[in-house]
């Protein structure tokens, strides 16, 4: 206590006289803050004797309710129950490695670097290290004095040796409890507010936490009614389930389908049959969760329930769950699952008999390979799948459910990249685009279309990219022109890799050992038909041709065409006769030195506007 009345004292003295805040940062011992909290909770001594903990309460998340329980044992064991009736999640650790379980059973290792970095700060922790002034793993800083809803806070700030993760910790000028914790992250940080602290066993704890996760505009609420201290656990509860999730089965034989595929501007389409309806489903290993249409969703006798925002490019956007039905692909039979339900999505597609998109829980059942050149996939069982091929064995671990590897662009930009089947090209980040100076580089511009919004990119062309062994010469890359919520902003991973370039081989995708192999293929190398007009299409709401963005210093921008333009026919063809907006796309990728005749809509006149097509790299 007497440190405690020092402190104050002076801190008390430094806000009358007005001492500038670096005097005060350099009077205050942030060491002696930490034990100042750990003496007023009820000592280091009864915090240290806490060997196992089991907790219990209620959670909600966004718009979710649910039950909470967590379990935690000495040298780095825990368990944590997240459920909300319609969805829930187990994530664990036993000390050797930690482990998830999402809601439709699949279980997950997780051993990417940015975890493996976590756990051993975690480890660390746990043994007090941040208390010693001469930790060669963390450092603490005072930071001031800060308020937090209207209490009158101490700031320290800890940093450690083995990852950029910085953590601030916010404890009461007048009692030392905590107030406020933030951790920040490259990507994301998490501001959590602590209260109603009680006694359990002599330790004062928050049984009371709200937590905002940035920039994804998340909430989380986490109300405790049970806090137990040195109960005896089992030690198997934080061991991960000892057998995967077997939810579907192959109807010809027990080891693999063969699936013909449709590949639409790029991206890969499946026929799922479902309650006796046909119709594509889009393959996307980036969504987290596979995803269906909300009209269809109906059409077919689902209910939606729930709510919870995603997270797009400019905004978030509602999502709902439903429980799909047993459905079929071709020869592959799947059991019943939970997945997202999204108002508009078929709108989203090229494709006009798409609705759903087949996401992580679909792929991660099988070892998947896809032939983009035969147009061929195939789905085998993980427990049998052998590979006996000559391709490139490239180690892929997964990050929230995704395959990051590593790639080089110009043996100069080097990093782990996102492997994204729903991704039509290949795009960099833009931390990192913005960190080696790829945003000033002279492209084509144009304009990116999500589930949130759009976003404003650049497309660049490079003179190779290598995954292990193979280079693909000439690539185009994009570059996100500004940061935004979604996946483009990650700092952990340098860019997306899409179906531009993996059109360029073989691809196996190994979930159980988290790797990817890629051979040669047909398209090996071969140039990819590219936009050669330098305008962008879409359509209006009530189903009219209409230019959107024109790149600067294109065929479009010097013919004279503007954004608002609306199609009315090429070449003496009414555009009506057209079937679908793939068809004009198409045009405009023909040869060099192809013409076309336009007329336009613009301000209620016909414009006739003629356009030769030009590479535009």
């Amino acid at each position: 206590m007497k440190l405690l009345l020092q402190i104050t004292a002076t801190l008390l003295f430094s806000l009358l006289t007005r001492a500038d805040c670096s005097a005060l940062v350099n009077t205050i011992d942030p060491y002696v803050v930490f034990n100042e909290y750990y003496d007023a909770i009820g000592g280091l001594k009864k915090v240290k004797a806490e060997k196992t903990v089991y907790l219990e309460g209620r959670i909600t998340f966004d718009g979710l309710d649910g039950t909470y329980r967590l379990w935690s044992g000495e040298h780095l064991h825990y368990r944590t129950t997240e459920d909300y009736g319609i969805i829930n999640q187990t994530f664990g650790d036993n000390g050797r490695f930690s482990w998830m379980v999402d809601t439709n059973g699949k279980i997950q290792i997780q051993r990417d670097e940015e975890t493996l970095k976590r756990r051993r700060i975690t480890k660390f922790h746990e043994a007090f290290e941040h208390l010693n002034p001469n930790s060669e793993i963390f450092i603490l800083t005072f930071e001031g004095v800060q308020k937090v809803k209207e209490t009158e806070c101490y700031v320290i700030r800890t940093t450690n040796s083995i990852n950029d993760d910085i953590y601030l910790d916010y404890f009461s000028t007048l009692d030392f409890y905590q107030i406020k914790s933030i951790v920040k992250q490259p990507d994301i940080q998490i501001h959590t507010l602590l209260s109603d602290y009680r006694d359990v066993n002599g330790v004062k704890h928050s049984f009371h936490e709200e937590s905002e996760i940035l920039p994804r505009d998340k909430k989380e609420i986490i109300q405790l009614n049970k806090y137990e201290v040195n109960i005896e656990i089992n030690p198997a509860l934080f061991e991960p389930p000892e057998k995967d999730v077997r939810d579907y089965h192959f109807i010809e034989n027990e080891c693999s389908e063969n699936i013909p595929f449709q590949l639409i501007e790029n991206n890969i389409f499946l026929p799922v049959n479902m309650n006796g309806k046909k119709r594509l489903w889009l393959l996307d290993n980036g969504a987290s969760m596979s995803v269906i249409d909300y009209d269809h969703a109906s059409t077919i006798g689902l209910k939606p329930e729930g709510r919870i925002n995603g997270v797009g490019i400019e905004k978030t956007f509602e999502l709902s769950f439903v429980k799909l039905p047993p459905y079929r692909i071709e020869g592959l039979q799947l059991d019943t699952q939970t997945i997202f339900v999204f108002q508009g999505l078929s709108e989203r597609f090229h494709a006009e008999e798409a609705v759903g998109i087949l996401g992580y829980d679909f792929l991660s059942r099988f070892v998947t390979k896809i032939d983009y050149a035969d147009r061929l996939i195939s789905f085998y069982n993980p427990e049998t799948f052998i590979y006996n091929g000559n391709g490139c064995v490239l180690d892929a671990p997964l990050k929230e459910k995704t395959f990051n590897l590593t790639g080089t662009v110009d043996r100069k930009y080097s990093g782990k990249w996102r492997l994204d089947l729903g991704a039509f090209d290949i795009s960099f980040h833009f931390p990192f685009a913005s960190n080696n100076g790829l945003l000033d580089r002279k492209g084509i511009d144009r304009i990116s279309t999500g589930l949130g919004g759009r976003h404003f990119e650049r497309t660049l062309q490079f003179k190779t990219i290598q995954l292990g062994e193979l280079t693909v010469t000439n690539p185009l890359i994009s570059v996100p022109l500004e940061k935004s919520k979604g996946s483009n902003s990650s700092s952990e991973s340098i860019g997306n890799i899409g179906n531009s370039l993996l059109r360029n081989f073989v691809i196996y995708l190994d979930y159980e050992r988290q790797q990817v192999i890629i051979e040669k293929g047909e398209n090996f190398n071969k140039s990819f038909p590219v936009d050669k007009s330098g305008f962008q299409i879409g359509s209006t709401d009530n189903g009219l041709l209409e230019i959107v963005f024109i790149s600067p210093d294109t065929p479009a921008a010097r013919a004279g065409f503007l954004e608002g333009d609306i199609i009315k026919s090429i070449n003496n063809i009414d555009v009506k006769y057209f079937p679908e907006l793939i068809t004009l796309k198409k045009l405009l990728r023909e040869k060099p030195g192809t013409e076309y005749t336009f007329r336009v809509l613009r301000n209620g006149q016909i414009e006739v506007i003629k356009l030769m097509l030009q590479d535009l790299f």
